[in-house]
């Protein structure tokens, strides 16, 4: 089977929607199938590459307006593929239009990320484009019931709509080589106390600072993995609480430093405040690292990914007051700690380990394609 990916950005470039499209694409070659990806470059350049046999291709981009490329070419995407089924991560007006202009006939499926949050003011103009290709869309697949449960538009398209969970290559955090001297070494570090990481991008809606403000309340330390344009306001909040010689900024991580410290923590703080937060593929990957996770109670897939009392606590929004008490009960409770953990990784690896979720997807797609043939 030929298939086309159709995405925003491809690796090196990093997010979420980039590592499973990365997934998406590796995983399908590997699996013996053709694999072609569509994406905007981040130049007005058109590079076409073959990466682990994957042919990908950039279109060029001359700018974002509202977070969109602006990548003419790429509207040519399905009309100039001979792909048997075509897949769309949405939300991506360009390859919304892309798949409208292409043959009708060929099946597409669409991986339903989540809602237009930041842009919604927009929908007057993008709403009919949106419905358009929900409408010529075969399968919707969200990765949790809560994507559909909350969506603001998918529930007129429940017909249909399937569930199938995000997964992530959860081997590639298996404890190797001399991890377990780092590992010491970053415990040794934190002098016995309790250590809360936290890792993504340092922007507003992923509420570093709930964390940073909720360790005031709490024993241990707070470890945060990323960059972003609130490095230094959040740093400034350290200092304003007297905080600084208990928050580490690490920045950007290697692979194998960002594997080390998932294994060195002891809780996972996950204080994203807002459904743009999605799912939290990073929260998986510290389940799978046996670690309790502490998320917050949003309109998204995250409360799914994390369940409450089993794998970890789910507390209010924005609320210091609880995120403070659920990092207090398992800083001071090992035994609780050790119990979550378990099940974390036992939930990671049935849910959310990547060849499950291909080998759903493999399923759906092979029927389409059998249907749409007979």
């Amino acid at each position: 089977m030929k298939i086309l990916e159709l995405g925003k950005f491809y690796w090196p470039s990093k997010g979420g929607m980039e590592t499973l499209l990365l997934a998406f694409c590796r995983g399908f070659r590997a699996m013996g199938h053709e694999v072609e990806c569509v994406v905007a470059n981040e130049a007005p350049k058109r590079v076409v590459e073959d990466i682990d046999g994957v042919r990908v291709i950039r279109e060029a981009q001359y700018g974002q307006l509202l977070s969109t490329s602006m990548s003419p070419s790429y509207l040519n995407a399905c009309r100039r593929t001979s792909a048997d089924i075509w897949h769309h991560h949405f939300p991506n007006p360009l390859a919304d239009v892309a798949t409208l202009l292409g043959n009708r006939k060929t099946p597409l499926i669409m991986s339903y990320h989540s809602d237009i949050i930041r842009q919604a003011w927009a929908m007057k103009v993008y709403g009919p484009l949106m419905h358009r290709v929900l409408d010529r869309t075969d399968r919707i697949l969200v990765a949790t019931p809560n994507h559909f449960k909350f969506s603001r538009y998918l529930h007129p398209y429940e017909s249909k709509v399937e569930v199938i969970p995000f997964g992530i290559e959860l081997d590639a955090l298996e404890l190797r080589g001399n991890d377990g001297e780092h590992i010491s070494a970053l415990r040794d570090e934190a002098a016995g106390q309790p250590i809360f990481l936290n890792v993504g991008r340092l922007v507003g809606y992923k509420g570093q600072s709930i964390l940073i403000e909720s360790l005031r309340h709490s024993p241990g330390v707070a470890w945060i993995v990323g960059k972003g344009p609130l490095e230094d306001d959040l740093r400034e909040l350290c200092r304003e609480l007297q905080l600084e010689d208990r928050v580490r900024f690490w920045g950007e991580v290697s692979q194998d430093q960002l594997r080390q410290l998932f294994h060195a923590c002891d809780v996972f703080a996950f204080p994203s405040i807002t459904p743009n937060e999605a799912f939290g593929l990073v929260q998986a990957e510290a389940m799978a690292c046996s670690k309790p996770v502490i998320c917050a109670d949003l309109p998204s897939g995250v409360p799914y990914v994390n369940r409450h009392g089993e794998t970890g606590l789910v507390v209010k929004p924005e609320s210091v007051p609880e995120f403070a008490d659920a990092m207090k009960q398992l800083a001071e409770d090992p035994a609780l700690r050790e119990k979550m953990g378990k099940n974390a990784r036992n939930r990671a690896f049935q849910e959310f380990e990547m060849s499950v979720m291909l080998k759903r997807y493999m399923t759906l797609m092979e029927g389409l394609a059998v249907s749409t043939s007979a």
